[in-house]
């Protein structure tokens, strides 16, 4: 067996560097290919028994480049100082903090919008008639967070195209009491 592997890694070294290459760059990582195909080298060692050599090598390489918690990367991770790499690199000023900033304002005034809005939603529907079923489904979609018919379904008892059906109501009606708060907001100038 370890005359097989070590025939296939002479044969195919550079095509393995390459492979080891790539997935470096893909998973951002920051180790040598060479030391990538030496760890899947002897890991391949300790495999019993293989059929296919090359599937088993790439499907090593590929795998624990990918895994944060693979052994090469933990091993890696043991090796290098905290500190490694920055000490030619000049700081830059951060800009982050404002920007992010403005961001999380954006964040928390787009949830709160939406949340207003389908308790707006939720209110023109208790004044309604016939809407109790529809009000139940809301309530049911926003405490289990979900969509999903059959869950509903299975939860309220009835078939899942049921659930669906005042699922996709709600949907629909949400949308378009939304364009139409968004008109409303257009033609009267309010930023909300």
């Amino acid at each position: 067996m370890k005359a097989r592997i070590d025939k296939y890694f002479t044969d195919n070294y550079d095509e393995l560097l390459e492979l080891a290459e790539t997935s470096i760059k893909v998973n951002n990582r920051n180790y040598e290919p060479a030391d990538l195909v030496a760890y899947a080298y002897e890991r391949s060692l300790r495999v019993q028994s293989c059929q296919d050599i090359k599937a088993v090598v790439y499907s090593l390489i590929l795998k624990d480049c990918y895994w944060t918690n693979s052994s090469i990367n933990r091993e890696m991770m043991l090796k290098q100082t905290p500190f490694q790499g920055t000490s030619d690199i000049e700081p830059q000023p951060s800009e982050t903090d404002e920007d992010d900033l403005d961001s999380k304002i954006a964040l928390e005034k787009w949830y709160t919008n939406k949340k207003s809005l389908i308790e707006l939603y939720r209110r023109k529907l208790e004044q309604q008639t016939n809407t109790k079923a529809k009000i139940q489904v809301l309530d049911k979609m926003i405490e289990f967070n979900t969509r999903n018919s059959r869950y509903l379904g299975k939860y309220f008892g009835v078939h899942y195209l049921s659930a669906y059906k005042y699922i996709k109501e709600i949907q629909d009606e949400l949308r378009a009491f939304e364009a139409e708060l968004n008109n409303y907001d257009n033609k009267n100038d309010i930023n909300r």
